[in-house]
């Protein structure tokens, strides 16, 4: 059996003992110190180990301890243990990295200059233990802004982004003298230039100088600033392959060699700006927390741990297999989320793997409020979560309708850059239900992206049944406003929604629906309807080819009879002030008491109130039939995203042997054609007359 010892093993290292027990090996516990830190205790199972060694603060004193236990190989288990990990290597003769440069994998200075010495780029620096001595050497050399930072602290600790001298100062003074979290004294502060790009941390795992790519990954940050330059807000898996992947390797590799790292688990941290790779900084032990190894393992099979534990178990068949890579079978990317504002929502994240929070609901929250591990075979599906996890979609709720009037100009616009109906979906339509039913009151939903408007669920309470939905039966088609493929915008819309009413009633949707797009799983339910379409993608001499020899001549001597009685079908350039009591009326001509707009006066208030706005935006397009300069038709058509939607119709009974719909549709069939979109669609409804117009259509119901 092989026995490894881990010095320090917290963080990921906490892993590693079981990983060698499940391969056969055992493990020993080496301490930098006497007693396990505090911070460290919690990641810290004395259980998993085969023997505790005893501390001593003499090397060759616990390097006797570990020759009598058949230890065959020593590792750092975390940052803590990464010079005595080198240490005891050396001093039991063991495969190691040496002590030369020892200091150096610590020292993030030394770091920088062990790595320019072999001609890699790293950021400009000086250390100094005055405040003077650094801000002399920014305004010559370094420049504005210009990061201050511990030389041995661990992680973010300490790091600052400073753009003006007083925050130079209050950096220095926070820093200089102060001992970190790992126990080292600050006596000189690292001044280093900043370098604005992307940030990258290559994994490896090492075995007599040859390196093997453990992970690849990119990290989003928050904009930086004074405290926030160091903080990270997301981890992503990027694939192994590719020009990116072997860029940012082989940088790491020279970085790994520059370093002396020949054995054992590395992580390098590496900005890509607009002049290519520079180092930020390299550790000699594992990447991280076991979050991030746990979720490589979900993404790829393995993770920097488990090739760590195979390469110190089994050296050889490790050292057969160096140059292979990981596969990213499924998109993986973590969160650290810095406040528990969406705690109960995130939790419902479709991609949603593994969340933990570091303290419970009401209390004091800790920087890293918790983590949100997201697996997901869908890359889009990862980066919409990633976002709302983040908090980069915020959702409020309005429910004044003179706010409501304010924003109907960023409504329309986004409107436009959306798949959502533009009638259907917009303000006009909204309001004008508000306004003529009174037992309505608004629950606009609205997303915003760094105060900008990104998205709309225009909802209502209808206080007579207790439910919250859409505005009206009157719209066919019911979505979330969002531009094309703002997955994050349309799924924070839901969430919010879904979270707020607990009777939420969502009524015909589309099956391609931005709304039902957002929840995964979801399906259409009850209420369904057939929307036939006609497809007018390939023009319309194709479209009308498709038709039946009869139709053809049937439409063709159906609009000369009407031409040779002086009827005409246009689309208004300007409509009527009058066009909605015109409708009405052609409405209730043609259908009698079964008119909706007859028999329902709410219906008839909000065709009153809806019209003109709709017209002025052009997203109602009405059709006139004409009789010299009588009009004795409408039908009036809805704009879509690509389509042109028949909505309803009306005429004077007295020319209902023209086919009066027939010769409005063909005419709004022409218009569709004319700007280019993809269909004409007849909207609810499986009437047989629309059969001999549709060839295709759709089925919408009620989102469950």
């Amino acid at each position: 059996m092989r026995i490894i010892a881990i010095v320090d093993p917290y963080d990921a290292g906490s892993m590693l003992a079981p990983a060698l027990a499940d391969r056969g090996a055992a493990a020993v516990m080496v301490g930098s110190t006497p007693e396990v830190p505090a911070s460290e205790a919690v990641s810290f199972d004395p259980a998993d180990f085969a023997h505790l060694a005893p501390w001593s603060a003499d090397i060759a004193e616990t390097a006797a301890t570990l020759r009598r236990l058949g230890v065959e190989q020593v590792v750092a288990g975390s940052e803590r243990g990464v010079e005595l990990a080198d240490q005891l290597a050396e001093a039991l003769w063991l495969p190691g990295n040496g002590v030369s440069l020892s200091p150096a994998r610590r020292d993030k200075l030394m770091m920088s200059q062990a790595a320019a010495a072999q001609a890699i780029r790293t950021p400009r620096q000086i250390a100094s233990d005055t405040l003077e001595t650094l801000l002399a050497w920014i305004e010559a050399e370094g420049g504005w802004p210009a990061v201050l930072k511990p030389r041995r602290a661990k992680g973010s600790e300490g790091v600052r982004l400073c753009a003006t001298p007083d925050e130079a100062a209050r950096a220095f003074a926070a820093i200089h003298g102060a001992v970190d979290r790992l126990g080292s004294a600050n006596e000189t502060v690292l001044a280093q230039q900043f370098l604005k790009g992307r940030e990258y941390v290559v994994d490896t795992v090492s075995l007599d100088g040859r390196h093997r790519l453990a992970a690849l990954w990119a990290y989003g940050k928050p904009p930086p600033g004074f405290a926030a330059v160091g903080l990270l807000s997301t981890k992503q898996l990027l694939p192994p392959e590719g020009p990116l992947a072997d860029m940012l390797f082989g940088f790491a590799a020279r970085v790994l060699d520059a370093l002396g790292i020949r054995h054992g688990a590395g992580h390098c941290e590496i900005i890509v700006d607009e002049d290519g790779p520079a180092l930020v900084e390299i550790g000699a032990r594992l990447h991280g927390g076991p979050p991030a190894h746990l979720m490589s393992r979900a993404a790829t099979g393995t993770s920097q741990l488990d090739l760590l534990a195979d390469c110190l178990v089994d050296p050889e068949r490790f050292a057969v297999d160096v140059a292979s890579r990981p596969g990213l079978k499924t998109g993986a990317a973590m969160a650290l989320l810095r406040d528990d504002g969406l705690r109960g929502e995130i939790e419902t994240l479709p991609s949603m793997r593994h969340l933990v929070w570091n303290a419970p609901p009401g209390a004091p929250q800790p920087p890293v409020a918790g983590l949100a591990t997201l697996v997901h075979a869908d890359p889009a599906q990862i980066a919409a979560d990633l976002e709302i996890a983040v908090g980069g979609v915020a959702c409020r709720l309005i429910t004044d309708r003179d706010a409501i009037e304010a924003l109907a100009p960023e409504w329309r616009a986004l409107l436009g850059r959306s798949r959502a109906n533009r009638a259907f979906s917009g303000p006009d339509w909204y309001l004008a239900a508000l306004g003529a039913t009174r037992e309505l009151s608004p629950q606009l939903v609205v997303a915003s992206r760094g105060g900008q408007l990104v998205g709309v669920l225009p909802l209502a309470t209808d206080t007579s049944r207790g439910t919250v939905g859409f505005a009206t039966r009157l719209a066919d088609y019911n979505d979330a406003v969002v531009a094309r493929d703002d997955l994050a915008a349309a799924r924070r819309l839901m969430m919010f929604a879904r979270r707020r009413f607990s009777a939420l009633e969502l009524g015909c949707v589309r099956p391609d629906a931005e709304c039902l797009r957002a929840e995964p799983g979801a399906v259409l339910t009850e209420k369904t309807f057939t929307c036939p379409f006609a497809d007018l993608s390939s023009g319309y001499d194709a479209w009308l080819a498709a038709r039946t020899p009869r139709f053809r001549r049937d439409l063709a001597q159906l609009e000369r009879r009407a031409a040779r009685a002086g009827l005409s079908v246009a689309r208004p350039e300007h409509a009527p002030p009058d066009l909605a009591a015109r409708f009405i009326d052609l409405h209730k001509d043609r259908f009698g008491e079964r008119s909706l707009f007859a028999r329902d006066p709410a219906a008839r208030a909000f065709v009153e109130r809806a019209l003109p706005g709709l017209c002025q935006a052009g997203v109602v397009i009405p059709f006139a039939l004409r009789a010299e300069d009588r009009i004795v038709g409408l039908n009036l058509c809805m704009l879509g995203a690509d389509s042109l939607g028949y909505w309803n119709a009306g005429f004077d009974a007295a020319f209902a042997g023209f086919s009066p719909g027939a010769l409005m549709i063909h005419a709004a069939l022409r218009e569709a054609c004319a700007r280019g979109l993809a269909e004409l669609d007849f909207l609810r409804g499986d009437e047989a007359y629309k059969a001999r117009w549709c060839a295709d259509a759709r089925e919408i119901g009620a989102l469950a």
